[in-house]
Parts: structure tokens; C-alpha cells; sequence
């Protein structure tokens, strides 16, 4: 899936940031992903992010980057339960 690895590597530098500031960056990198995914794949696609996310934030441990993954994270939530 293209279109995860770049959302990912997106992503993955801001998390290692994790400056609050840059939240709206995360999200526009995700809200790109879901446009370009078919509708049927938009769930396993952002299902895929959450994970590299909160692998991020584990490896991250306690502190800013967690708190940034889980603010991530708490925003693919808040599309998935759209989906619905």
C-alpha cells in the first residue's frame, strides 16, 4: 500500500519532533491518505497508520512523542468511527 508508506513517512519524523505545532501536518498527511484510498481499503489503510503510529509511541516511551502518537492515534480514531 503506496499510499501508508507515504502517510508513514510523513509521520514518522513529526512524531520524532513531536511538536505540538505540527498535529495539523499529521493530519493533512492522513486526510491525504483517505483521499486517495478507495472507500472499501479507507479502514485497513488507516488501521495500517494506527499501527506504525502507536508502534512509534511505544518505542518512544513515556514523554512528548507518546503524547504526540496518542494524539495521532485519537485521530485516526475519530475518521474510523466516520467510516461507519
Amino acid at each position: 500500500m503506496e499510499n501508508v508508506h507515504k502517510c508513514t513517512s510523513v509521520l514518522s519524523p513529526l512524531i520524532a519532533e513531536a511538536k505540538t505545532s505540527a498535529i495539523p501536518l499529521a493530519e493533512n498527511a492522513i486526510n491525504e491518505m483517505v483521499a486517495v484510498t478507495p472507500a472499501p481499503q479507507q479502514r485497513d489503510a488507516l488501521e495500517s497508520v494506527r499501527s506504525v503510529v502507536k508502534a512509534h509511541g511505544d518505542a518512544a516511551g513515556p514523554g512528548s512523542q507518546c503524547d504526540f502518537a496518542d494524539a495521532v492515534n485519537d485521530y485516526i480514531e475519530k475518521l474510523m468511527r466516520a467510516l461507519i
